[in-house]
């Protein structure tokens, strides 16, 4: 199923780490839900990580984070921003296909993206031979923002686009986070 392109606009970063964001979006939240399913923290996958949003908290308790992100321009402000914080077990990819691995993953999460690519089911089967699929989504309902409602994937329809079972799920203000594993 492809869900045609509703791709974040990198002129428009500046609203990735802004009050606002932390505010309806709180990254510690999204940290402790990760926590709370209590992986091992060797190696995280980031896939569309953006400006580091989420990237940076996970490099504090992950040995190493991969950082997945199909913009050139956002990977530019993250590699910056891994800099920035000192942060040397933070690797960059640069792909719009799932990276090949021949390693253990403890965490794969999809922040906000899932909705944005063109062949979701791909990145998912990829994912799931991590020990978690983290997926932190718009809930599928109408907000004063946010991506079109037509775009959003709802819990179901992740399940029926992956062989992925929920194993937890919670529910912020505007997004879920779900924990999912290979069936």
């Amino acid at each position: 199923m492809k869900h045609g392109k509703h791709r974040f606009d990198p002129k428009n970063a500046h609203i990735l780490d802004s009050k606002w964001r932390r505010k309806i979006f709180p990254p510690d939240k999204v940290i402790e839900f990760i926590e709370s399913l209590r992986p091992k923290k060797n190696v995280a996958f980031d896939v569309g990580a953006g400006s580091g949003y989420l990237t940076i908290p996970l490099a504090r308790i992950f040995k190493k984070v991969y950082a997945v992100e199909i913009s050139e321009e956002m990977a530019k402000i993250l590699r910056k921003r891994v800099e920035e914080e000192g942060l040397l077990n933070v690797g960059i990819i640069l792909s719009d296909t799932p990276p090949d691995v021949d390693f253990k993953i403890d965490v794969v999460l999809f922040s906000n993206v899932l909705h944005e690519m063109e062949s979701s089911e791909e990145y998912l089967e990829w994912a799931s031979k991590a020990d978690y699929v983290v997926v932190a989504e718009w809930k599928k309902g109408e907000t004063e923002f946010g991506p079109p409602v037509g775009k959003r994937l709802s819990l179901e329809e992740i399940e029926k686009l992956s062989k992925l079972k929920l194993v937890r799920s919670e529910e912020l203000s505007y997004h879920y986070l779900a924990a999912f594993k290979k069936i």
